[in-house]
């Protein structure tokens, strides 16, 4: 079997960020996936890992910061327009989501309620490993994990209310399937990047700043076939190459953009 797709490959640190999955009465953690082993010299060890939540919303509102400053208008977050009270819960600037005819670019990339995204975000899950040499069997990212036990609220010297919550800190990578995007929208949310700044909650306590490195935009070609060992049983025998793809002028999809829509009303008037 042989498969070929398009990536980018983001890289990122954080000083603290709180990816909040689950809220469990007075807690607040990260998804815990389950145990994980790994080797240092001759010695086995377990740690936990975890799932890494909130990545792609991360971008979806990089995405409306970019076209924001552009002045392009694109799908807000809610299909509702206005509050129970008739007050407007759509900021200048947006549509709700998934009302636009033909689809914003935003639409495009991200989906709406009932229809598909466009575009797959994957990570590795991320896991707390204390030596510097290491090896597993799955991949793996090695970040620093905690638990926080906090009291909000005390009465008389004593906690009434008093919660816990999971953070994570440091270096993390995550990939983006843009397979099924065509240069402009790939371009589009390259840019994007710039404008990617919080993970996750806290944001008020400081929590959640990012900052992406760098980035690749790949073509992945995968090739998968069955072989059989010397001892009769079968195995999935996967191998994958990399290459690098150049999109130069990342700008220009403000360009390319206005030329489709221009083309799009020029289609409908000629129908008319």
């Amino acid at each position: 079997m042989r498969k070929i797709k398009k990536q980018l490959v983001v890289h990122a640190f954080t000083p603290i960020a709180k990816p909040l999955n689950a809220s469990i009465q007075k807690n607040s953690t990260m998804l815990l996936l389950g145990e994980l082993p790994y080797v240092n010299g001759d010695k086995t060890f377990n740690t936990k890992f975890y799932y890494i939540k909130g990545i792609r919303g991360m971008l979806r509102h990089a995405c409306m910061a970019l076209a924001q400053e552009c002045g392009i208008e694109v799908c807000h977050t809610s299909e509702k327009e206005t509050f129970k009270d008739g007050t407007g819960l759509i900021p200048s600037g947006f549509h709700a989501l998934g009302t636009c005819d033909p689809p914003c670019i935003l639409r495009k990339i991200f989906g709406a309620f009932g229809e598909k995204s466009s575009i797959n975000v994957l990570a590795d899950p991320i896991a707390s490993i204390k030596h510097k040499e290491y090896l597993t069997e799955v991949p793996v990212q090695k970040v620093h994990i905690a638990s926080e036990n906090r009291i909000a609220l005390t009465y008389d010297g004593i906690a009434i209310q008093d919660f816990r919550e999971s953070y994570f800190s440091g270096y993390f990578s995550f990939y983006i399937d843009v397979t099924k995007l065509t240069n402009t929208e790939i371009k589009f949310l390259m840019e994007s990047l710039l404008y990617v700044e919080i993970l996750g909650a806290g944001r008020a306590s400081g929590y959640g700043r990012v900052t992406i490195f760098n980035f690749d935009l790949q073509k992945i070609e995968t090739t998968r076939n069955v072989a059989e060992d010397n001892k009769g049983n079968y195995k999935i025998v996967e191998k994958a190459t990399e290459k690098p793809i150049s999109l130069s002028n990342i700008e220009d999809w403000r360009d390319s953009l206005n030329f489709s829509e221009q083309n799009e009303q020029n289609e409908e008037t000629v129908t008319a």
